[in-house]
């Protein structure tokens, strides 16, 4: 595969912000970047290989944000907030791009289905917290692989729908989504 140019990364996470992940295309791509689209095809650059390229920075963001959080000291239950409090400043950073992302039915994050518990980048690093927590008696003892999709899903995706939808401010759309999950978690 061809590697990516990050401007054109740039133009990709401009377009899904500006007409949401579905409804982007090679064209709005193209316009967003400045060149035509006949560039693109000339270039062997595809609309996956483009949405590809913005998933693996998002997934590079999002490990680099909750890397401190996930690895300091602490009782799981106190990294675990603070993963979550990394996580919805990272949000804050990217909301357009988040809330056009928001309703790709899983085009970027998963393989759609009742069977994609697996956990993925983005849901990876709260397993390993939630097994923590059970390890160190902060948190309660949960399935963790299932307990950290639903995590990563109900923290993020409903921050991001509070804050980019309902406009919320980024103070009261944090402590609501905290409060429900922390209260669901601790001991």
């Amino acid at each position: 595969m061809t590697a990516i140019e990050p401007a054109l990364v740039d133009a990709t996470a401009a377009a899904v912000a500006r007409w949401g992940l579905t409804d982007i295309t090679l064209e709005r791509i193209a316009d967003e970047a400045g060149i035509s689209r006949a560039t693109l095809h000339r270039r062997n650059v595809t609309r996956e290989a483009l949405v590809a390229a913005l998933t693996e920075r998002a997934a590079d963001t999002f490990r680099a944000a909750l890397w401190p959080a996930m690895t300091g000291s602490g009782t799981a239950a106190e990294r675990l907030r603070a993963m979550l409090e990394a996580m919805f400043e990272a949000a804050d950073e990217h909301l357009e791009l988040l809330a056009g992302l928001f309703l790709a039915h899983g085009e970027v994050f998963h393989e759609p289905g009742p069977e994609a518990m697996a956990v993925d980048v983005f849901a990876a690093p709260f397993d390993r917290v939630l097994r923590d927590g059970a390890l160190d008696g902060s948190l309660r003892e949960v399935p963790p692989t299932v307990t950290a999709t639903v995590l990563f899903n109900t923290a993020g995706w409903g921050y991001v729908h509070l804050r980019g939808s309902h406009h919320w401010p980024a103070e009261r759309a944090r402590q609501a989504v905290l409060d429900l999950v922390l209260n669901g978690l601790v001991h």
